[in-house]
């Protein structure tokens, strides 16, 4: 992997589903320039807009046409993900495990070459012990409390962290919407699908992962599986023993064969 890089971390907290999501994005150029470009061909102002998966999307087009763009952007980075337990403790504790596994189980050619921004309120400050352990053990430059205006890395994480969590939520049986497949989709273009699973074509070729063996040898689609694994997923102890089942099936392997 490239030498230089920029990792991005944000979250999606759901306490009545019992799980908090967490999303790292990683990308080997800085995207602030051209998020700002979206912003403002969205109509936004680049100083003090940004994207909120949370936004009531029906009531601010600008953000549909916003999280549009970013998903281009989306399409061009790794993705490693954590679901902890619905706590501030174990979450923040799983952020500095998470990032730590993360780097540690990728090739990365010079990790100190690395740099991490995390969003506000994730860490209690640089005398966290959870950050001085993260801190501790990597060589990568690690930047807390950074503010999503500014650092806009964080706002792809936050759309990663939501679509992650609404693809949780539906395998644990909270939701069941339903959209449109829409045109250039494969299917029919009014065809109803699961909304996880539209959220799940978009990202299951981003994730950090050991891809399947070379076309050449395989046996059946079966074989077009990337190996999520440690690489890209970290799963709390602390979560309950339905949503570890349900995380690790949602998220452990990613088909990447054709679905249509």
């Amino acid at each position: 992997m490239t030498n230089k890089g920029y990792i991005y971390f944000d979250d999606s907290k759901h306490p009545k589903a019992g799980f908090y999501m967490g999303a790292f994005i990683f990308l080997d150029t800085n995207p602030n320039d051209e998020i700002v470009k979206y912003l403002i061909k969205c109509g936004l102002d680049s100083g003090t807009d940004e994207f909120k998966s949370g936004a009531r999307m029906d009531k601010y087009p600008e953000q549909i046409e916003l999280r549009r763009h970013l998903k281009r952007l989306i399409s061009e980075t790794k993705i490693g993900v954590l679901v902890s337990a619905s706590n501030e403790g174990d979450f923040k504790k799983s952020a500095s495990q998470a990032l730590i596994q993360i780097i540690k189980n990728n090739e990365f050619e010079n990790e100190s070459e690395l740099e991490v921004f995390f969003d506000q309120g994730i860490f209690k400050g640089d005398k966290d012990p959870d950050y001085l352990k993260m801190k501790d053990s990597l060589s990568c430059k690690i930047n807390i409390e950074q503010d999503s205006k500014q650092i806009r890395g964080i706002q792809l994480a936050d759309l990663v962290a939501h679509t992650c969590s609404i693809m949780l939520k539906e395998s644990l049986g909270l939701i069941t919407k339903k959209t449109k497949a829409g045109e250039n989709s494969g299917y029919d273009p009014d065809m109803e699908i699961e909304i996880g699973f539209e959220m799940w074509t978009e990202i299951r070729y981003n994730f950090f992962s050991t891809p399947p063996p070379h076309p050449d040898e395989w046996v059946s689609q079966k074989d077009c599986v990337a190996d999520v694994g440690k690489k890209g997923l970290y799963i709390s102890e602390k979560c309950s023993e339905l949503v570890k089942e349900k995380s690790l099936e949602k998220f452990g392997e990613m088909y990447l064969g054709c679905i249509h």
